[in-house]
């Protein structure tokens, strides 16, 4: 199996005007991963993916393609991107859209693989006016499969789904990276989306890194944990995290994943069970950090 490419930017700088919008952002993007890109509105999300996919040149920074460096409009050739909503003809199929797309590249690619790797073979014929919400993404993304990049940027690619087609969509995105070894970039606001999707992260705060790494690396970290019984709970077993709210019926507590399992286990050996235990979600509590 080939070697995973893997892209880097380092200490990228970006204004716009007077205005700084990147300052000094550095990560890497590896084939066969996912990486969540989050922050609040602002924090430089959108420049950044513009930089990546080199449809904007930061004032400062390299990029390297496995250890070689590129000049960052090189990039694209690397990329297929996402960032807004997909725009196709209304009165063409999908297949006749996709087909237009490729004779304009040049593409040897067939429509009918692009179309059969997205789930949609089933409307090839159809007129894009006829997509639901759902099939477009769909379709999108199979327009950021042509030329065959290594790295794909999906900016929002959930947004306005209902749950059973943002989880297809969801896994078609896991198995682009898994089962295709393709680069995923991708930004959501659904973070928990994101966190279950997602190998690493970087958040972005006024425009430089508030903190990136592994998404596995956190799972230990103490975190909020709700637990809800049927009936009150007399005594805690004595464990070392804080507990934050207990009302009998409904316990809050600050744990590590192996100290709410062994929580867990405990008070099954007590003979109780809650009927609901939510943790909260990694991202969303990093993403707090700096919201507040």
């Amino acid at each position: 199996m080939p070697h995973a490419p893997t892209l880097t930017i380092t200490d990228v700088s970006l204004t716009y005007g007077e205005q700084l919008v990147l300052n000094k952002v550095s990560f890497s993007l590896h084939g066969g991963r996912i990486l969540a890109l989050i922050g609040p509105n602002g924090a430089g999300k959108s420049s950044t993916m513009r930089v990546m996919a080199g449809l904007v040149k930061p004032d400062s920074g390299t990029a390297t393609y496995n250890g070689a460096q590129l000049d960052f409009q090189e990039l694209r050739k690397h990329f297929g991107y996402f960032i807004e909503s997909p725009s196709f003809y209304n009165y063409l199929s999908a297949k006749q859209n996709l087909d237009l797309l490729l004779r304009m590249q040049n593409s040897p690619q067939k429509s009918e693989d692009l179309i059969e790797r997205v789930g949609l073979t089933h409307a090839a014929n159809k007129t894009f006016s006829q997509f639901s919400k759902g099939m477009k993404q769909r379709l999108g993304i199979a327009q950021t499969l042509i030329g065959q990049p290594e790295f794909l940027i999906l900016d929002e690619p959930f947004n306005g789904l209902d749950p059973e087609v943002k989880a297809q969509l969801m896994d078609l995105v896991i198995d682009l990276a898994r089962n295709h070894g393709t680069g995923v970039l991708v930004t959501s606001h659904l973070l928990a989306d994101l966190e279950q999707m997602a190998d690493d992260f970087v958040l972005l705060n006024q425009g430089g890194i508030h903190l990136q790494g592994r998404v596995s690396d956190y799972v230990n970290e103490k975190q909020r944990v709700t637990l809800l019984f049927s009936k009150p709970i007399s005594r805690l077993p004595e464990m070392p995290f804080e507990v934050l709210e207990n009302t009998g019926n409904k316990l809050l507590i600050k744990a590590s994943a192996q100290e709410t399992e062994q929580l867990l286990l405990t008070l099954a050996a007590q003979g109780i069970a809650p009927y609901s235990v939510q943790r909260s979600d990694l991202l969303h509590e990093k993403y707090m950090e700096i919201a507040q």
